[in-house]
This record gives structure tokens, C-alpha cells and sequence, in this order.
């Protein structure tokens, strides 16, 4: 029997490099990989080109293990190369401003990890310089795409949930619970920036002003509950050993907070997080409330919404129901011809990568772009300043 060929390649290459061969560099290959499976009729296609980190071994097994053409150890040549069309960040957060503005400088596209930068001075900057050079944008807040939260907002948009009265979100995790683990980039202040609250919660913060609008004023709680922490041996990630006889060394950054908030539309927020949630894995959340209704989302059961809307006539869901996520819900298709599937992060990098994808056709910025990075720094900044004056704080607008 003949083989017949599938056709010829209409796409475009879109040549990668990857700053960074830590925890998320697997995440956004992976989507990377997956793309063209989960969006066939989109008319670019990812090359992985070259994977760069500090560290010469992690940055030619990186290349090796996760399939990239080169390695280098210098970011510059990769920022600079005639070769790269997108600049992915996946360093840690110190680096993200440097990083990005030599390769918006470079004319480069840049697709840069939460928190966008370590201030939001550096975050508005980087957004400007983007804006003013016309390169694409995005920022990697994964769980906006996610077409359960998707389906939210469409019903906020469409007015079905009413006037919004609050908004509360929680991100949990007891992955930094032990004490016994090491400090690592992580807990310093100057390379981190915030904890808890920066690291995680900022995707909170992104959910809520994608669906609420703009968070206004905040009063808010940030603890340190483990003080010191021994110091680290090795790598200084994820995963890395504590220092056999080594000293403690301080924790500068907060473990769990609490933010109170209040939007533009005049509706509440209230924001939980927590590093170290003992008995919490991964424990991410939203349920927003209206004057018509209210809805419940869980990334750990994303297949579904729970949903109340009082009875208006005007929709199949009035009273309490469980909405099955599916192929009706936004890009829920592309993954499953069914109903009732999670939606795990791979998936949700794939959404991103699309969304980032179609803004470098358009000649636009993607959702959500460097300019809700900024917004999002802008309320992490004013979280700090209410936890020292101990007094609720303006988010600059």
C-alpha cells in the first residue's frame, strides 16, 4: 500500500528560546509540543530553537531532555540572535525586567512568567517599552484560559449574575509548609519579591480583576509564620537539599496573606493565600457573588461551575445547578469531544500559548498581556504598603 502524504506545511515557524531550565521550562515546552495538536488550523507553529540557563550542565540537559536545538549559558546571545522570534522567560523573578527589556529592545516577542517584575515601577516599563515597540505580549497568569472561569466571566459580561457584590479567591498550598526545608531564591525579598502573596496569589489577583475589573483599595494581612529557614545546598529551586551543618538564614518574604479589597464597580474582594496550607496540596478557588445569582469554581474539580441564579426567566440554569463543563465552553473542545474532564495546567499553557500566538499575527498584545502584569504588581505594591501602614491603601490606577 502507498503511504499518501498529509499534505504540505502552510504554517510558520515561530523560532523559541527559553530563559530558564527550572521548575515551568517542562510546563511551556510541553504546551509548546502540544500546540499544534490542540490548535491545528492555527497558522504558526512553535520551533524550539534554544534553551538557555546559567548553568552549563542544566542548560545542555535541558536542551537534551526537553528537545531544543541549542543551549547556551549567555541570555544575551539568545535575547540579540537574528534567530529568535520569541524570548520566553521562565528565570526566576529578579530577572524577568533585564531579561525582557533587552529583547524588546531586540524586537523580540516576549511570553515572561508571573510575577511580571519585582516592582511595579519595572512591570509599567516593561509594558511601555512593549507597547512603544510594537512587539506582542503575554503573561503567563495560566488559569485565566481556563474555559470553566471563561464561562464565568461570560456570564458577568452578559449581565446573568447582576450587579457583583464580592469576589473572594484562595490559592493554598503546603508545598513550603515543612520547616525543614531549605531558603532558597524563593524567600529572599530583593530576588523573589513577595511571597505567598506575589507568587501565587497574584494569580488570584488576575482571575479576580478579569472578572470583577480593577481592584481599587486594599487593607491587607502578609505573616511570616517560618521565620528562618536553613540554608540551601546546590541548586536554589524547588527541590533543593538543605545544607548539611549550615547556618539558618532569614525568611524575608510573607508565608500566607489576607487582602481585603474593593473594585471599581464598588464590590468586595477577599484574597487567601498560603504556602504553607498543611493539608492543602493544591487548593485554588473563586466564587463570586451578585445581586442575581452567584458561581463557584475549583481548578481541582474544573470540570464543572456551581452555579445559582435566581429565577428571571431568562436562563435554562435559574436555582442551583452544577454546569458540566464541555465543548460548548470556550476552548474546552480542543482537548476533549466530552464533557466532564479536568483541565489540567499543560492544557491551560497550550490556551496561553494560542492566545499569545494570535496577538503576534495580529499585531496585538494577548490576554492577559504585560499591561495586567503591571496592574497585577500595582496591587501587590499597595498590599505591602497597607501591611506596614496598617491602613487600607489606593492601588494606583
Amino acid at each position: 500500500m502507498a503511504i499518501t502524504p498529509t499534505g504540505t506545511d502552510a504554517t510558520r515557524a515561530v523560532r523559541i528560546a527559553l530563559i530558564g531550565a527550572g521548575l515551568m521550562a517542562k510546563s511551556h515546552t510541553v504546551a509548546y509540543k502540544a500546540l499544534p495538536l490542540f490548535f491545528p488550523s492555527l497558522p504558526l507553529r512553535p520551533e524550539l530553537n534554544l534553551l538557555v540557563d546559567v548553568d552549563d550542565e542544566k542548560a545542555e540537559a535541558g536542551a537534551r531532555d526537553l528537545g531544543y536545538a541549542a543551549w547556551t549559558s549567555n541570555w544575551r546571545e539568545a535575547v540579540t540572535s537574528p534567530d529568535i522570534d520569541v524570548v520566553d522567560i521562565v528565570a526566576p523573578n529578579w530577572l524577568h525586567y533585564e531579561v525582557a527589556m533587552a529583547a524588546i529592545s531586540a524586537g523580540k516577542h516576549v511570553y515572561c512568567e508571573k510575577p511580571l517584575a519585582i516592582t511595579a515601577k519595572e512591570a509599567h516599563s516593561m509594558w511601555q517599552a512593549a507597547k512603544d515597540a510594537g512587539v506582542s505580549t503575554v503573561v503567563g497568569f495560566s488559569y485565566l484560559g481556563n474555559p470553566g472561569l471563561q464561562f464565568i466571566k461570560k456570564l458577568v459580561q452578559e449581565g446573568m449574575l447582576g450587579t457583583l457584590w464580592s469576589i473572594k479567591g484562595h490559592f493554598i498550598v503546603d508545598a513550603n509548609a515543612d520547616p525543614a526545608l531549605p531558603r532558597t531564591w524563593h524567600y529572599e525579598r530583593s530576588k523573589a519579591g513577595l511571597g505567598a502573596l506575589g507568587d501565587i496569589g497574584s494569580h488570584i489577583i488576575a482571575i479576580i480583576q478579569s472578572l470583577g475589573g480593577p481592584i481599587e483599595q486594599v487593607f491587607a494581612d502578609l505573616v511570616t509564620v517560618v521565620p528562618a529557614r536553613p540554608q540551601a545546598a546546590g541548586a536554589l529551586s524547588y527541590g533543593t537539599k538543605a545544607a548539611s551543618g549550615g547556618p539558618m538564614l532569614a525568611v524575608e518574604n510573607d508565608d500566607a496573606a489576607v487582602v481585603l479589597g474593593r473594585l471599581g464597580s464598588g464590590g468586595s474582594v477577599i484574597i487567601d493565600v498560603s504556602r504553607v496550607g498543611n493539608g492543602h496540596p493544591f487548593d485554588l478557588g473563586i466564587e463570586i457573588f451578585g445581586s442575581k445569582g452567584s458561581a463557584r469554581f475549583s481548578q481541582q474539580e474544573s470540570y464543572k461551575v456551581e452555579l445559582f441564579l435566581r429565577d428571571t426567566g431568562l436562563s435554562p440554569f435559574s436555582g442551583s445547578t452544577t454546569v458540566t463543563i464541555g465543548p460548548d465552553h470556550a476552548d474546552y473542545g480542543a482537548f476533549w469531544p466530552f464533557p466532564g474532564v479536568p483541565v489540567g495546567l499543560h492544557e491551560l499553557k497550550s490556551i496561553e500559548i494560542r492566545n499569545f500566538f494570535r496577538a503576534i499575527l495580529d499585531g496585538t498584545h494577548a490576554d492577559p498581556s504585560f499591561q495586567d502584569g503591571w496592574r497585577v504588581t500595582e496591587v501587590l505594591e499597595a498590599a505591602e504598603r497597607s501591611r506596614r501602614a496598617g491602613a487600607w491603601e489606593k492601588v494606583p490606577q
